[in-house]
């Protein structure tokens, strides 16, 4: 993990602070550039996915999937 941390921190993806808490430990944070790349990615996957589920899905099947993405958005916010 220290080693993917270090490489995220050099390409300025992410950056290690302090914890305002414990001294002896370490924050690691998304750096500006960071989250637009993450932002950038979740809207690739999502633009994937929406165009899979239009192209190979039919409409009853997409319709299931919107329903089981409400139960486990559910099952996540409890």
């Amino acid at each position: 993990m220290a080693a993917t941390v270090s490489s995220l921190a050099e390409a300025g993806l992410v950056e290690r602070r302090p914890d305002p808490a414990d001294g002896r430990r370490r924050v690691i944070a998304l750096t500006a550039e960071g989250r637009r790349r993450a932002e950038e990615s979740r809207q690739a996957r999502g633009e994937w996915l929406a165009a899979q589920l239009q192209s190979k899905c039919t409409e009853d099947e997409r319709q299931t999937v919107i329903a089981a993405m409400s139960v486990l958005e559910r099952l996540v916010q409890e």
